[in-house]
C-alpha cells in the first residue's frame, strides 16, 4: 500500500502514532519544493520544463476530435482557454479579410494561387454565415503545452518528438521566450488568463468547431465502409480502417510496414490483403519466401500461384510491348525532372515500342552488369531490338493492343540478330568486337541455363484476382538473375496496376531488402516511381522490409526515404538495440512509443494514419488464422 503520510512497518501496513514520514515524489507532484524561471525555462519541483503555445492552426477546417492529438502528448500538459467575444466585431474582422484576400487574388499571377485564395474566401463565409446568419456564438481559443522532464537533455529531446507530433497535427509551437513565469500563471490551477500571453497563440473560432475537438476523446480509427483491423494497445479502442479513403492527409493508400522476423509482421500483412480482397480489391503479392502461397490455396480464395523462376506457366517475355503510363511534365514534383523516371514521354506523342525500349535499357543493364553495359553495348543493343521488332512488323506507330504473346520476338530471336550482325565483314573491328561482346551476353539468356526463365511468348496468366509471383527458387540463382526478374516482375505488375482504374489493385512486395542494391539502384528507383504514380489508377504499394533501416543505404536513399514518404499508411513493429535507436530517431518516436518497440510483443506496433499515429494490437479470428496456414510467421 502507498501513503503520502504515516507510518508504516516492515510489512507495509501503517501504525498509528509517531512521527508522519512523507512520499517525497507524490508529494512533489501535489506541492512543488520550488518554483523557478528563467527566460525560456519554467521549473517545477524536480522537473525542468517549457511553456509554449499553438501559434499555427491546420489551415482547412478542423476535424472531430482534432483537439486529442494535442491532449495525449507524453510528458506534457495542455492548457486550453475559450473566451467568448462579440460576434459582430468577429465578422467585421472577417470581413476585412475577405477584403484583403480578394485583392491579392486580383494581382495573383499564378492559377495555383488563386485557387488556395478562393478557398480562404469561402471558408471565411463559411464562418460568417454560421455567426451572423446560424447566431453560433463564438470565441478565441489558446492552448499552451507545458513540456517537462527531470533532465534537460531528455527534456530537449521530448521537445522534440512533441514537436513533431503537433507538426503531425498541422500546428505549429511558439516557445513563449521572456513570457514563462506568466505562462504559468496561467496553466496553474488557480491561474487566471494573461491577455499579453494569449495574443501570441489565440485563434478565433465558433464553438461548435471547439466543442468538436473532444479534447479527452480516446484516439481510434472509424472510417466509413472499413474493416476491423484491430485496437490500440493500450486503450482498447477500435481501428477500422479504410486505407482508399480520402482526406486531407491520407491522399494515397500506399503501405510501409516493417518489423523483426517473429514480431508478427506476416499475420498483419496476411488479414490487410485478405480484407481487402474480400472487399473486391486485386491483389499481387511478389512472395520471395512462400509465405503467401497456403492462404491462396485456400478454397475460399483459390487465388492463382504462379511460379516466376522458370515454371512453364510464369514466364513473362521481356520483349513483349506492354502498355505502361506515360510520365509528363503534368506529372512532376517539385524538383524533379523527366529523367528522374526510366519511361518518360518528353514529346507527348512518343510510341508505345519507344517507351518499353526504355524499359528493356533497365532490364538488360540489371542483367548483364553495369561494367558490362557500357555505350558501345548499349547502342549495338538497341540498333538490334530496334530490327527484330521491324521483322515481327512491329514500328513505331503498332498499335499494341491488338497484338498476341506469340506475335512478339523472343530472346531467341534477338540472340540470332546479334549474331547475324557479327557476321557481316564489312564491320569495323571495334564494332565487331562490340557484337561479339554482345552475343555473349545474351547467349545464357537466349539458349543457356536462364533461358527457361525468360526465352519465349509471355504464359502468365492469371485466372483469379488474388496473384502470388512465387520467387523462392529465384533466391537460389545468381545475382544478375534476380536482380533483372525483379524487375521484370515489378514492371508486370505496375501494368496490372495501371490498366484498369475501376478496380483497386495492390501489389505487395515482400523482403523489400532484397530491392536494395547499393550498385543497382534501378530496382528501387522503379519501387519509388511506382509508389508516387499508383494513386491516380486507383492502386496501392505495400513495401515491406524487417526495418526501415534495410531501404536507407546512401545509395538508395534518396529512392527508399520517398517510398516511406510516399505511403500514407505506415505500420511500424517489434524491433530492438541500434535498429530501435535509428527507427525511433526516423520517425520521431516518443519513450512510450519506443517502450512498445522494444517489447517485440507479436502483433503489435505504431500505426501511421496519415497525421493519426495510434499504437496498434492486430487481432485475427481463429478461422481467419487458419486460413493464413503454415508457411511463413504467423
Amino acid at each position: 500500500m502507498l501513503t503520502l503520510f504515516g507510518k508504516q512497518d516492515k510489512n507495509g501496513n501503517e501504525q498509528a502514532g509517531g512521527q508522519s514520514s512523507v512520499n517525497d515524489h507524490i508529494l512533489n507532484i501535489i506541492a512543488p519544493a520550488g518554483i523557478d524561471y528563467d527566460s525560456t525555462h519554467a521549473n517545477l519541483g524536480e522537473n525542468v520544463g517549457k511553456i509554449y503555445c499553438i501559434s499555427r492552426y491546420p489551415a482547412e477546417n478542423l476535424d472531430y476530435g482534432w483537439l486529442a492529438a494535442l491532449c495525449q502528448l507524453e510528458g506534457t500538459i495542455t492548457s486550453i482557454e475559450f473566451r467568448r467575444t462579440d460576434a459582430d466585431n468577429l465578422v467585421a474582422v472577417y470581413n476585412r479579410k475577405i477584403g484583403l484576400l480578394k485583392g491579392d487574388r486580383t494581382s495573383a499571377k499564378e492559377e495555383s494561387e488563386r485557387q488556395l485564395l478562393d478557398k480562404a474566401i469561402d471558408d471565411l463565409q463559411i464562418l460568417i454565415k454560421k455567426i451572423a446568419v446560424i447566431k453560433e456564438p463564438v470565441g478565441y481559443v489558446n492552448i499552451m503545452l507545458f513540456i517537462r522532464h527531470t533532465d534537460m537533455k531528455q527534456l530537449e529531446d521530448r521537445i522534440k518528438r512533441v514537436s513533431g507530433a503537433v507538426a503531425v497535427a498541422q500546428c505549429k509551437l511558439l516557445n513563449l521566450k521572456y513570457k514563462q513565469l506568466q505562462a504559468m500563471k496561467c496553466i496553474a490551477p488557480y491561474g487566471t488568463p494573461d491577455r499579453i500571453v494569449a495574443q501570441y497563440g489565440e485563434r478565433n473560432m465558433p464553438i461548435s468547431t471547439f466543442l468538436g475537438g473532444f479534447p479527452m476523446a480516446s484516439a481510434g480509427i472509424n472510417d466509413p465502409d472499413g474493416y476491423f483491423l484491430g485496437r490500440t494497445s493500450r486503450t482498447n479502442r477500435m481501428i477500422i480502417l479504410n486505407q482508399w479513403m480520402r482526406n486531407n492527409d491520407r491522399v494515397n493508400s500506399n503501405w510501409f510496414i516493417s518489423g523483426l522476423p517473429g514480431s508478427g509482421k506476416s499475420t498483419a500483412i496476411k488479414k490487410i490483403l485478405t480484407c481487402e480482397y474480400a472487399f473486391g480489391a486485386r491483389v499481387i503479392i511478389l512472395d520471395p519466401e512462400e509465405e503467401y502461397v497456403d492462404l491462396a490455396d485456400h478454397p475460399d480464395i483459390n487465388g492463382d500461384v504462379i511460379d516466376c523462376a522458370g515454371g512453364t506457366s510464369g514466364r513473362i517475355n521481356p520483349l513483349q510491348v506492354r502498355y505502361v503510363p506515360r510520365i509528363t511534365e503534368d506529372d512532376l514534383s517539385a524538383g524533379e525532372n523527366l529523367k528522374d523516371y526510366f519511361i518518360y514521354d518528353d514529346s507527348e506523342g512518343i510510341s508505345d515500342l519507344a517507351l518499353h525500349i526504355q524499359n528493356l535499357r533497365v532490364f538488360f543493364k540489371l542483367y548483364f552488369g553495369s561494367d558490362n553495359f557500357d555505350a558501345g553495348i548499349k547502342t549495338a543493343l538497341e540498333e538490334c531490338l530496334i530490327e527484330v521488332y521491324q521483322d515481327f512488323n512491329i514500328t513505331w506507330d503498332t498499335e499494341i493492343a491488338f497484338l498476341k504473346p506469340e506475335d512478339y520476338p523472343i530472346i531467341r530471336d534477338l540472340y540470332n540478330k546479334v549474331e547475324e550482325k557479327s557476321k557481316n565483314k564489312d564491320l569495323s573491328q571495334y564494332k565487331q568486337s562490340v557484337y561479339d561482346k554482345l552475343k555473349d551476353l545474351l547467349y545464357s539468356i537466349a539458349y543457356g541455363a536462364d533461358q527457361f526463365i525468360w526465352n519465349g511468348p509471355t504464359t502468365i496468366n492469371p485466372q483469379s484476382d488474388y496473384v502470388v509471383l512465387n520467387c523462392s527458387r529465384l533466391l537460389e540463382l545468381d545475382d544478375n538473375v534476380k536482380r533483372a526478374q525483379f524487375f521484370n516482375l515489378t514492371s508486370w505488375s505496375w501494368h496490372e496496376m495501371s490498366k484498369d482504374r475501376s478496380q483497386r489493385v495492390i501489389f505487395n512486395i515482400d523482403e523489400g531488402y532484397l530491392f536494395v542494391d547499393p550498385d543497382y539502384p534501378d530496382l528501387m528507383k522503379f519501387v519509388r516511381n511506382v509508389s508516387k504514380r499508383d494513386r491516380k489508377y486507383e492502386a496501392s504499394l505495400m513495401f515491406i522490409t524487417h526495418s526501415a533501416v534495410d531501404i536507407l543505404d546512401p545509395a538508395v536513399k534518396r529512392f527508399g526515404q520517398a517510398i516511406m514518404d510516399n505511403s500514407c499508411y505506415r505500420f511500424v513493429m517489434g524491433t530492438d538495440g541500434k535498429n530501435l535507436q535509428e527507427t525511433a530517431a526516423l520517425f520521431n518516436l516518443t519513450e512510450g512509443e519506443q517502450t512498445i518497440l522494444a517489447s517485440k510483443s507479436r502483433g503489435v506496433g505504431i500505426l501511421f494514419a496519415g497525421s493519426v499515429r495510434l499504437d496498434m494490437r492486430v487481432e485475427v479470428s481463429n478461422e481467419m488464422l487458419a486460413m493464413f496456414g503454415k508457411r511463413g510467421g504467423r
